[in-house]
């Protein structure tokens, strides 16, 4: 579940609309509900408190006058390079002397 501090994407219509920051969470009088405070991060910067079940900070869809409406918790910053990045394994190699091949073609080719 996304969490205070978090920064969420805002689907509307199945469209992305806005991020927002999750400012605070309280338990509802409704068992089972929160009181969500976001941060909307737009121009300008807007502040609402949103009555909401648990899943829908997960990411469930729900309607706000029959429009459907997703919260989408965003990754950490950072953490996506992380997941991208392979460990490459090292092979041990013989490290070859540029300096002792010349000697060696010198001493094949003593033309050159």
């Amino acid at each position: 579940m996304a969490g205070i501090g978090d920064i969420v994407a805002i689907y509307i219509d199945d469209k992305p609309s806005v991020y927002a920051r999750i400012e605070d969470i309280t338990r509802d009088i409704k068992s089972h509900w929160f009181q969500v405070r976001l941060l909307f991060l737009s121009f300008p910067v807007q502040e609402t408190t949103w009555i909401l079940r648990k899943e829908y900070l997960e990411g469930s869809s729900f309607t706000m006058k029959d429009l459907p409406v997703r919260i989408v918790p965003l990754s950490k910053p950072g953490l996506y390079d992380q997941k991208r990045t392979k460990i490459t394994k090292t092979i041990p190699a013989e490290v070859i002397s540029i300096e002792n091949m010349r000697k060696k073609m010198k001493h094949k080719n003593p033309d050159t």
